[in-house]
């Protein structure tokens, strides 16, 4: 006979009322950050279109949808929302960019390329695979665009950095939390994160490594100065969250960005001394699972993983030379690749440059790669500028932030390098951070030159009333030199 146990029930219906009202509160909270966010910056891309970039960007690297997927309605896309604010702001302020805005090396390429994907879609081997990609490709090529005609200050682009390392610092933090506090959950192993596995998601994190390190040494001081720490710890957090997706193609491009940032950052002694503490810091957080499976990158000559790609790279090769113009068609030539040796139907490429060659063509991966190359170089032109800059700085204030904004542009530079390096690995043509870095690469030359002028420059009245109190050099006294001009690199 069956005892009914009414207390029971009670307590069982009063946990699942508590914990679903728990849930919902949950997930209001989402929803209200969201959708507060979204009209924050809707309002402000009515006054500058930078806010809706921003805003756009933001969610782009977030990718809210999958973080809170359990909290959010699945009918709203907020990505697509804010890229519809971005293109109205862009719409209203249009006339004003045009006057303002100068296209530069890097947009031209762009939209040479977008032309390429679109002629590569017209004749592609099947048009419906093609078109599919082809509306992504779309939004990420369109929103570049808006964008590189949408920044013109220096303190835009210090935004845009200190958002990937927020955004990014703060899904690693989540992927950690999962992993300290939930029973070791490791779910950026298995599942990934925002629709990309393992391999994309270590990537992702990987990118905004960099920028740890350039607001970790931020020129700001006294009550701000806690910001240094709280970078300095999401930089931690990061690369961490990077060790537990087991991405050897991930955790390799985070050494080779690491070692580059440390190479070039002076003085040296730092560099040491952080190299240092780098390596004791990674030997505790790296257990015998991940320093194995980092390890295993050696055995490149017997690991199933490599080989299958080796495979599928020398199909992709086949494939472009078939077809070097226009290639297959975008996502095309994964339907082909089975039957140049991979080892099965549909298998990705795994390489973005071989990728964009088999599907796009051979001029369009030339292209890319040429995008690729002149973001670094813009990047070194912009940080070479700020050398010489320092010397006209009229106070140890202006070289401060002199020298901040070089490392900003050295953590771009070294946060792109990580994206190139692990690319010969991943198939992510509409990944939008690399695009985004770009996008800063191709306008910072000319708004480094503005925004160092700003900080080299002296107030005019102060010189004049500096020539009216000044008496005149002592006999015997060599007059002082005029100040240095700031050059500008070519």
């Amino acid at each position: 006979m069956i005892k009914f146990d009414f207390n029971s029930l009670t307590s069982m219906l009063g946990e699942t009322v508590k914990h679903s009202s728990e849930v919902e509160g949950n997930a209001m909270k989402q929803v209200t950050f969201l959708s507060l966010m979204t009209v924050l910056g809707a309002v402000g891309a009515m006054q500058t279109p930078f806010w809706g970039v921003l805003l756009y960007y933001t969610l782009a690297m977030l990718r809210p949808q999958h973080l809170w997927d359990w909290a959010l309605d699945g009918s709203i896309r907020w990505s697509l929302l804010a890229a519809m604010i971005t293109l109205l702001s862009f719409w209203l302020h249009l006339s004003r960019l045009i006057k303002r805005s100068a296209f530069n090396g890097m947009v031209t390429m762009i939209i040479l390329y977008a032309l390429l994907v679109m002629f590569s879609t017209i004749t592609a081997f099947n048009p419906q695979i093609a078109q599919g990609w082809a509306i992504e490709y779309a939004k990420v090529m369109i929103i570049a665009v808006v964008a590189s005609m949408v920044i013109e200050h220096f303190w835009q682009i210090r935004l845009l950095a200190l958002m990937v390392l927020l955004m990014l610092g703060y899904i690693a933090w989540e992927i950690n939390f999962l992993y300290f506090f939930q029973g070791g959950r490791l779910n950026i192993f298995h599942y990934g994160y925002g629709g990309l596995d393992n391999n994309g998601a270590g990537l992702l994190l990987a990118m905004g490594i960099p920028f740890a390190y350039c607001f970790a040494l931020s020129p700001d001081r006294g009550w701000f100065r806690w910001w240094s720490v709280a970078a300095a710890v999401l930089g931690l957090v990061m690369i961490h969250a990077v060790m537990m997706t087991y991405s050897r193609g991930a955790m390799l491009a985070t050494a080779v960005g690491i070692v580059w940032v440390l190479v070039h950052h002076r003085p040296r002694w730092q560099s040491g001394a952080a190299a240092i503490g780098l390596v004791l810091v990674l030997s505790v957080m790296a257990g015998p699972q991940i320093q194995e499976r980092f390890l295993s990158t050696t055995n490149f000559k017997t690991d199933a993983s490599a080989l299958s790609r080796f495979e599928s790279w020398n199909a992709a090769w086949q494939i472009a030379w078939e077809n070097p113009i226009l290639g297959k068609g975008i996502r095309n030539s994964n339907q082909y690749t089975r039957n140049f040796g991979a080892d099965y139907q549909g298998r990705t490429i795994h390489n973005q440059y071989l990728q964009i060659a088999a599907d796009t063509g051979i001029p369009a991966a030339a292209l890319y790669l040429f995008m690729l190359a002149f973001g670094m170089w813009n990047f070194r032109r912009a940080r070479m500028m700020c050398r010489d800059a320092i010397g006209s700085a009229p106070d140890e204030d202006a070289k401060r932030r002199i020298d901040h904004a070089s490392r900003i542009c050295l953590a771009c530079q070294a946060s792109l390098l990580i994206f190139i390096f692990d690319g010969m690995f991943l198939s992510l043509e509409m990944f939008e951070p690399p695009w985004l870095l770009m996008v800063i690469a191709g306008v910072l030359p000319r708004v480094m030159r503005s925004h160092l002028d700003n900080l080299c420059s002296v107030d005019e009245d102060e010189q004049e009333h500096a020539q009216s109190t000044d008496p005149g050099p002592s006999v015997g006294v060599m007059p002082a030199l005029p100040k240095p001009v700031l050059r500008r690199t070519a």
